[in-house]
C-alpha cells in the first residue's frame, strides 16, 4: 500500500517497501533480519519485524500495521534496515502523513 490517507488509529493495512538501486529491485532474500524503523512526529523511533512479500527477489517487504503503532498526527517516515552476516543494508525513508480522524 502506498503511504496515503493514513489517519490516526488507522490499523490492519499493508505497509510495503520495495528496496531499489539504480532503478531496480534489490535481491534482499539473503538477509536474516528485516525491520521496518518507524519515526513518528516526535521523533521517536519503532522497529517493527518486516516480512518479504514473496522471497525476498523482487526487493519487496510488508508489515501489516498493528493496532496503537499509528498514533500521533503530522509528518511520519518508514525506512528498512537489514542484516545478515556482515552486512547491513538501509533504505531511504519514505515520509507519510497521518491526519486525524
Amino acid at each position: 500500500m502506498a503511504f496515503t490517507n493514513i489517519h490516526v488509529s488507522d490499523f490492519g493495512w499493508l505497509a510495503q517497501l520495495t528496496i531499489v538501486e539504480d532503478g531496480a529491485a534489490v535481491d534482499i532474500s539473503s538477509y536474516t533480519t528485516r525491520q521496518f524503523v518507524f519515526a513518528k512526529p516526535d521523533a521517536t523511533e519503532v522497529t517493527k519485524t518486516a516480512l518479504f512479500d514473496t522471497d525476498g527477489t523482487d526487493g519487496v517487504l510488508t508489515y501489516t500495521v498493528e493496532d496503537g503503532l499509528i498514533d500521533a498526527t503530522g509528518y511520519w517516515s518508514v525506512r528498512a534496515v537489514l542484516t545478515k552476516a556482515n552486512a547491513e543494508l538501509t533504505s531511504d525513508a519514505v515520509t507519510f502523513f497521518v491526519a486525524a480522524r
